[in-house]
C-alpha cells in the first residue's frame, strides 16, 4: 500500500508486518474490528453479508466456536473463519462448521438476533426467508494461505461445488 507525501510530491511505501509483529490478536483485535465495522469491511471485500453474530456456539456436542456468522442474500449461511497467520487447518475448522451449521433450521437463526435484526435480515434477503440455510459457503479470512489450504479449496471448489472463499 502506498501514502501520499504531498510535500514531496511522491508516493511512499507504507512499511508491512505481520499481525504478531503488530501485535494484533485474532479475536480481541481482528475479530472485533471487522465485527464493529463488518459492512465496510466486507464490501472492501466484495462480499454483500447480513453478519448474525461472533463466537457463535456451532453445535451442543463441541465447545468450538464459529468467529463470524453471517447470511448472503441468497440465504447461504456464511461461515467466516479468521487466523491471524497461516494455518493450513483453517479450512478443516471452516468445514466442520459449516457440517454442523446445515443441521439448523430457520428457529436457530432466529435466535441468534432480535426482532428488529430478524425484520432487517428479511428485508436484506433477495430469497424468501425459507431459503436460509438451504447451502453454506465458507469465508477464510487469514494473513496468508498455505499452499495445502489452497490446494484442497480448489479441489472442493471444482469437484464437489463447495463455495469456498
Amino acid at each position: 500500500m502506498l501514502k501520499l507525501d504531498r510535500t514531496r510530491k511522491i508516493f511512499d511505501r507504507l512499511p508491512t508486518s505481520s499481525f504478531t509483529e503488530a501485535a494484533l490478536l485474532e479475536r480481541a483485535d481482528l475479530q472485533e474490528c471487522i465485527w464493529n465495522s463488518s459492512d465496510a469491511f466486507f464490501t472492501e471485500m466484495g462480499e454483500r453479508l447480513f453478519v448474525i453474530g461472533k463466537e457463535v456456539l456451532a453445535s451442543d456436542s463441541v465447545q468450538d466456536r464459529i468467529d463470524i456468522l453471517a447470511i448472503d442474500p441468497e440465504g447461504q449461511a456464511v461461515i467466516v473463519e479468521l487466523k491471524r497467520g497461516s494455518n493450513k487447518l483453517q479450512m478443516l475448522q471452516a468445514i466442520s462448521y459449516a457440517g454442523m451449521v446445515a443441521r439448523w433450521n430457520i428457529d436457530d437463526f432466529r435466535a441468534l438476533v432480535s426482532e428488529d435484526e430478524w425484520e432487517a435480515l428479511i428485508d436484506f434477503l433477495e430469497v424468501d426467508v425459507d431459503e436460509i440455510n438451504r447451502r453454506q459457503r465458507l469465508l477464510l479470512i487469514a494473513e496468508g494461505y498455505d499452499y495445502a489450504l489452497l490446494s484442497g479449496a480448489e479441489w472442493l471448489s471444482e469437484q464437489h461445488g463447495v463455495d469456498i472463499r
